[in-house]
């Protein structure tokens, strides 16, 4: 069965623009065009309506794309199920993860994985949480790997871990010896008060959940710090060890981060502890290969070392 189709629909729907599905789709717009009036044509109803500006599903389309998309899942699980019955050995690990959780996952993971399936190809989609749950819906991707702010109703999750929202600071720092010993919390905890004048390197507050929870943490503290924006947390990290200003980050920086000249510090902060879920995420109700599978369980029992 040719399910080519299926997906210019779905595309043209999730973009609301034919230049951008077809880019998308590698095919020509006249070429889109022509199929999708041909397939109007052929049925008799409109897939699609222009509001404001964007192509958008009619009842008709909507319905040509809820079976377009099952139809393209069956097939997608029975080219699993073929795998695994012929047990080749032979296929793709097709997983999406975010940027940040790479550099220290697949370094990990994908040494393990390749010792059971060394033939496999891997493919892999660096984005953000909302690209990730999109690919895996559109089941361009398998499984995704980020923290889980929200919950999707049609995707099913594993919690891999629980990390703590913290602050780092070099290792010759004033405010070490302020911290103490709090109940319920992993590292020595501060008052984020104290570090009111300080200079604080934070995630976007606007489009990063821990950049989000930065700015909330200053609000609950009356305090209103000097801060700097930067996207990588290892970068976070790099300049508070030397002293720069304090880094927000999550305990995963002492877990992983290791490749400093001073070693950092970390602190516990906050009038309560506050964590994000780390999950590994894949589609409701669709059937999950082996390799898949047994990602999920090499990832699961290495990062349970790190507890």
């Amino acid at each position: 069965m040719d399910t080519r189709y299926y997906n210019y629909i779905i595309t043209i729907a999730n973009t609301g623009n034919f230049s951008q599905a077809a880019e998308l789709l590698y095919v020509s717009q006249p070429t889109l065009s022509k199929f999708i009036i041909s397939m109007e044509n052929k049925l008799g109803v409109k897939f699609f309506e222009k509001i404001n500006g964007k192509f958008v599903p009619t009842p008709y389309g909507k319905a040509y794309i809820e079976y377009g998309q099952k139809i393209l899942q069956l097939e997608s699980e029975l080219r699993d199920s073929i795998n695994d019955i012929s047990n080749l050995r032979k296929g793709t690990l097709s997983l999406a993860i975010t940027p940040t959780r790479d550099l220290y996952i697949l370094p990990l993971i994908l040494p393990e994985f390749r010792k059971v399936y060394p033939n496999f190809n891997i493919d892999i989609l660096e984005e953000s949480i909302d690209k990730i749950e999109s690919s895996i819906l559109e089941n361009k991707s398998k499984i995704g790997i980020y923290i889980a702010d929200e919950q999707n109703k049609n995707l099913n999750y594993e919690i891999l871990d629980e990390e703590e929202v913290v602050i780092c600071v070099c290792n010759d720092s004033k405010y070490i010896e302020l911290a103490e010993k709090k109940d319920g919390f992993k590292f020595p905890w501060i008052d984020l008060r104290l570090l009111k004048d300080e200079t604080f390197f934070i995630s976007n507050p606007n489009t990063a959940k821990l950049g989000k929870l930065s700015k909330l943490y200053f609000s609950e503290c009356n305090i209103a710090p000097k801060t700097v924006v930067i996207k990588n947390m290892e970068t976070r990290l790099r300049l508070a060890s030397i002293g720069e200003g304090i880094a927000f980050t999550y305990d995963i920086g002492e877990k992983f981060f290791k490749c400093f000249e001073k070693t950092p510090v970390f602190l516990s902060i906050g009038n309560v502890k506050r964590c994000n879920k780390f999950v590994v995420s894949s589609l409701k109700n669709a059937h999950l290969d082996k390799a898949h599978s047994d990602f999920i369980k090499i990832t699961k029992e290495l990062l349970g070392c790190y507890k």
